[in-house]
C-alpha cells in the first residue's frame, strides 16, 4: 500500500510540476478506484458525503491497511491453534 500511495503522490507532483494538477476530487477517486474488492467497505464509506480531502484519505487508507493486515494474521494464528489443538 505504501508504494501504491507514493506512486499516486508521485504523479501528482509530476502533474502539478507541468502546470496541470489534479483537484482535489480527482485526487480522492483515482486511488480509491484503483483498490481491489477487499476495500469495497472502504470506498464505501470514503464516498459517503462528505467526501474527505486526499490529506484525509491517505491516513484512513494506512490505517484500513493496518487493520486489514492484522486482523489477517490473528486470523492465521487461530487456524494455526486450532489446527494444533486438534
Amino acid at each position: 500500500m505504501a508504494d501504491y500511495i507514493r506512486i499516486f503522490k508521485s504523479t501528482c507532483d509530476e502533474l502539478q510540476a507541468i502546470g496541470k494538477p489534479m483537484n482535489d476530487h480527482t485526487k480522492v477517486f483515482l486511488p480509491l478506484n484503483g483498490l481491489g474488492p477487499e476495500y469495497e467497505s472502504f470506498i464505501t464509506s470514503m464516498l459517503k458525503p462528505p467526501i474527505p480531502s486526499y490529506k484525509e484519505v491517505v491516513p484512513l487508507l494506512q490505517s484500513h491497511e493496518t487493520m486489514k493486515l492484522v486482523n489477517e494474521h490473528e486470523e492465521n494464528v487461530q487456524h494455526q491453534s486450532i489446527f494444533y489443538t486438534q
